[in-house]
């Protein structure tokens, strides 16, 4: 029983002198949305990358996706043999309380760290529901991470899971991708709803940072202003001023690994996530001054 006791008592001693506290206090944000191919990833790696190359914030990119795309899209830059890491899902199931920084590494952008693809994460779906205070286990992990960040992005699943459910409760805000297509459409609008249940039921003092319209195709003007009039009277202020249209170097960005500001600085997808990035700080008071 000694022995039980005093094992106990240096785990705990372990995990509270791991980290030191960090000077910064960082704003948590969930990309999520409840359908995928809206550019959810797409949005959150350029985010990031902008963020931290072009704002000088000290930024940490969590990919909670299973399909760890997040990665996939940063791979020239991120150090994918990295061993020094632990996989995200160890993080949130682990009986030894960890911290999300067991899970970070560095890229070569300077700022800017992410977490690796990690596809058990699939399993952990289940494996959350198992666990005490399952909706908290992400936010516990960021109590001393935060500290060492400006600005933290969660890349989450496409649906309303329990690891999507985990990123809301560990988040401050929430940005929601959504193309035009009333699909999307509607899944935006069940994601807000989420938010509010959210906050009504868990007590979590969650916002919606905004809503951006993604994959805007320029050439369907006509269509374009039908189905954004008609979001702007739904969601009013929670749009965000700046969209991001069909761009094909996005697409290659992706699959050459890199941030869009790399591949193709001058393109319009650059320009856009740029201004996307600029409005985003705006809205959380750390823009320019």
């Amino acid at each position: 029983m000694r022995n039980l006791i005093t094992s106990g008592l240096k785990k705990l001693v372990k995990s509270e002198s791991r980290y030191s506290k960090g000077d910064r206090q960082a704003v948590v944000i969930s990309v999520a949305t409840v359908k995928g191919g809206v550019g959810k990833t797409t949005t959150a790696v350029n985010l990031a990358a902008a963020m931290a190359a072009n704002h000088d914030k000290r930024v940490l990119l969590i990919d909670l996706d299973a399909q760890g795309h997040c990665t996939t899209s940063l791979a020239s830059v991120v150090d994918a043999q990295a061993t020094e890491a632990i996989p995200v899902h160890k993080v949130l199931l682990d009986e030894e309380q960890r911290e999300v920084l067991d899970a970070a590494v560095a890229t070569e952008i300077e700022g800017l760290d992410i977490t690796l693809a990690d596809a058990e994460l699939a399993d952990a779906e289940g494996r959350i529901s198992q666990k005490i205070g399952k909706e908290l286990l992400l936010r516990d992990a960021l109590e001393m991470t935060r500290t060492h960040y400006d600005v933290i992005l969660i890349d989450c699943p496409p649906n309303k899971g329990n690891l999507t459910l985990n990123a809301l409760l560990a988040s401050d805000q929430v940005l929601i991708p959504t193309d035009l297509s009333p699909l999307s459409v509607q899944g935006a609008d069940e994601l807000i709803d989420t938010v509010l249940t959210v906050r009504r039921r868990l007590g979590h003092e969650l916002e919606v940072l905004g809503v951006v319209l993604t994959r805007v195709d320029g050439r369907t003007v006509t269509i374009n202003e039908e189905v954004r009039q008609t979001i702007d009277e739904a969601w009013g202020e929670l749009v965000l001023e700046q969209h991001i249209g069909i761009n094909t170097r996005l697409a290659q960005a992706q699959l050459r690994g890199e941030p869009i500001f790399e591949h193709a600085p001058e393109s319009r997808g650059a320009k856009h996530y740029r201004k996307l990035a600029e409005e985003t700080l705006d809205r959380l008071g750390q823009g320019r001054r």
